[in-house]
């Protein structure tokens, strides 16, 4: 019972740092991203959002 409580740690730990590594290498590819548009000359074109025009605002 101690041995698979001990792998189901590493694997759990192994995930948790694969993880991370995905957000970190998604992060890389939105900025490289952002820095080809702005060379191409593209524009941040934003959808209207329902959001945009809240009356709570202050």
């Amino acid at each position: 019972m101690v041995v698979i409580n001990i792998w189901l740690i590493v694997i759990l730990a192994i995930t948790f740092l694969m993880a991370i590594g995905a957000w970190y290498n998604t992060r890389i590819i939105i900025k490289d991203l952002a820095v080809l548009k702005a060379q191409m000359g593209i524009k941040d074109e934003k959808p209207p959002s329902v959001f945009d025009n809240d009356l709570d605002k202050e």
